[in-house]
């Protein structure tokens, strides 16, 4: 694979999950890219893909671990014949974690890379100044940032070039949240953590949306700045509430790590969930180890799905994409269990291009950005995906699945019975 590293950083990380392409093409390992800058592309050159993720800042996890699956996409690509015939080439550029930035590097990814595609940014922050931009410059990008819609992206930018690569976690965090523990264990006093960006602060909407199907009320709600390194002023007033469960909805890594240690410090055993990218023992020994992560759950690991979700007719595309998505990582030299727990996000959006330009047959940006807008596809992993997009709503999910795990007092992770939907 040929990667040129813009900038430098790599490379720890943050789970996801894995992509297939839909009915015709799931199982398969597929690949492509779509562009909007350059059709024109002759029969061996390869195909240039800018990626645009945070390799510093606070949302340096997220960008750095997003790449992981881009590289094992990448790899997989060129080692099987490339795109079309085309070799893929990745130009990394970091966006430091600024907005401001990220939209920069949108324009220097088109005007002076000339790339044909754009992979990124991977936060909500960074996709909501990205977005316009590309959609600007008719450039096909798809962001490696969570949610969609309600992210600050006005309603005409939601419908054009730009397209997200992966589902909203924060939402699927919250439901797997709610029909994993809140449901089951009747908890009826809910509080939320946020952070101050874009998807952060969509949690306590999103559970207060859901509060009244599901019988319980949102009694608190408090929000953090990310790279904050002290959160007990917004844990004693969360507690001074008397919730029966803290809600996560922080940037997984360092605010995570903060934000519990400053929980643990006040209450040793009020349930918090859900903690994205902590399935690994890294993330445990950095909060304190098992007994500091008594009554944290967890999003599970891509190996987790596999053992939790049934094996029915509905969900064998996930578990089929899960299965390849773990394949490639190896295949990539990314095999080790963090590794393979963090890259799922890249992954996916190389292979959601990729059952689009399988779609359209072709590389020209108007038969890919009309793929892309009736794509129906299914990702799966830590948390499984039904999307089935249409031209007035590139995010349409209409099913997810999750895995969630606890910290054994041993160190190891322990996955709950699963709840279906």
């Amino acid at each position: 694979m040929d990667v040129i590293p813009c900038n430098a950083g790599r490379r720890l990380g943050r789970s996801l999950w894995c992509a297939v392409g839909g009915a015709v093409l799931v199982g398969g390992l597929v690949a492509g890219v779509g562009t909007a800058a350059d059709a024109s592309v002759s029969s061996s050159s390869p195909l240039v893909i800018c990626e645009i993720v945070a390799t510093s800042g606070p949302f340096s996890q997220l960008g750095t671990t997003d790449a992981l699956g881009v590289t094992a996409w990448a790899d997989h690509v060129n080692k099987t014949g490339g795109v079309l015939g085309h070799k893929v080439k990745i130009v990394e550029e970091n966006d430091a974690s600024d907005p401001a930035t990220a939209a920069a590097l949108v324009r220097k990814c088109v005007t002076q890379v000339h790339a044909n595609f754009i992979f990124g940014p991977e936060e909500t922050a960074t996709v909501a100044a990205a977005v316009p931009i590309s959609n600007d410059l008719h450039e096909i990008m798809l962001s490696m940032g969570s949610g969609w819609s309600g992210q600050g992206i006005s309603n005409a930018n939601l419908h054009s070039d730009a397209f997200p690569g992966v589902g909203n976690v924060f939402f699927a965090d919250d439901l797997a949240t709610i029909t994993q523990l809140i449901v089951p264990r009747h908890y009826t006093r809910v509080a939320v953590i946020e952070d101050n960006a874009p998807g952060g602060l969509g949690n306590t909407q999103y559970m207060q949306s859901l509060a009244s199907k599901y019988h319980y009320k949102v009694v608190a709600s408090q929000i953090v700045n990310p790279g904050a390194t002290d959160d007990t002023p917004q844990v004693l007033n969360l507690l001074k509430a008397k919730p029966q469960i803290i809600v996560l909805g922080l940037v997984p890594g360092p605010d995570t790590i903060t934000f519990l240690k400053a929980v643990r410090a006040q209450n040793p055993t009020i349930p918090i969930s859900e903690c994205s990218g902590c399935a690994n023992t890294t993330f445990v020994n950095a909060v304190g180890g098992p007994t500091a992560m008594q009554d944290v759950y967890l999003i599970g690991t891509p190996e987790n799905v596999l053992s939790v979700i049934p094996d029915t007719k509905a969900n064998a595309p996930a578990l089929t994409a899960t299965r390849n998505y773990i394949a490639g990582m190896k295949a990539a030299g990314l095999g080790s269990l963090t590794q393979i727990d963090e890259g799922g996000i890249g992954w996916i959006t190389g292979e959601e291009l990729g059952q689009a330009i399988d779609t359209a047959k072709s590389i020209d940006p108007t038969a890919v950005k009309a793929a892309l807008e009736h794509q129906s596809i299914v990702t799966g992993g830590i948390q499984c995906y039904f999307w089935k997009r249409t031209p007035s709503n590139y995010d349409n999910i209409t099913n997810i699945e999750s895995a969630v795990v606890t910290v054994a007092a041993n160190g190891t992770f322990t996955v709950l019975k699963h709840v279906g939907k």
